[in-house]
């Protein structure tokens, strides 16, 4: 298992923050959810009534499954930044660990100065990666929603 370089002074916080992957915001994740869950309830409702696609029923329910499921997919899958500050890296490291391990994420990869964190087997894709970024007195992390929410109370516990 490879360490996250420690030193990130030759490098301006631009630079850096070019470094990290920006996944899909609110907008596009509502859009997505939205489109794929309309569709699939257009289908079933078509299909469960013995209606037509063009049918009032079939578009309302089509309607109202896409903006229950864009919503759902905005809150646990659009992309999430946080950053988070800290006195002692070393402390924070051990915590940052610490959080990692009982998330089950483990270092998958380092590129640069961004390191990639991932859930072992078949469970990495459902699950997402978590993006790492240290800088001198911070650590960014960009991952989906639900991880960071995770994420940020595993490290704001004591």
């Amino acid at each position: 298992m490879s360490e996250i370089p420690d030193s990130t002074a030759d490098k301006t916080d631009s630079a850096l923050n070019e470094e990290l992957p920006t996944g899909p915001g609110a907008s596009f994740t509502f859009i997505y959810y939205f489109s794929t869950v309309a569709f699939i309830m257009a289908l079933a409702t078509a299909k469960t009534f013995g209606v037509g696609l063009a049918t009032p029923l079939t578009g309302e329910c089509a309607l109202v499954g896409g903006a229950i499921g864009g919503t759902l997919g905005v809150l646990f899958n659009r992309s999430k930044t946080l950053e988070v500050s800290f006195t002692n890296k070393k402390t924070f490291r051990q915590q940052m660990n610490r959080a990692f391990a009982d998330m089950r994420y483990s270092l998958e990869s380092l590129e640069g100065t961004v390191a990639r964190y991932q859930k072992p087997n078949a469970s990495r894709f459902f699950a997402g990666d978590i993006y790492v970024q240290e800088r001198d007195k911070s650590v960014i992390f960009v991952s989906r929603a639900r991880n960071i929410r995770i994420l940020e109370r595993l490290l704001n516990s004591p």
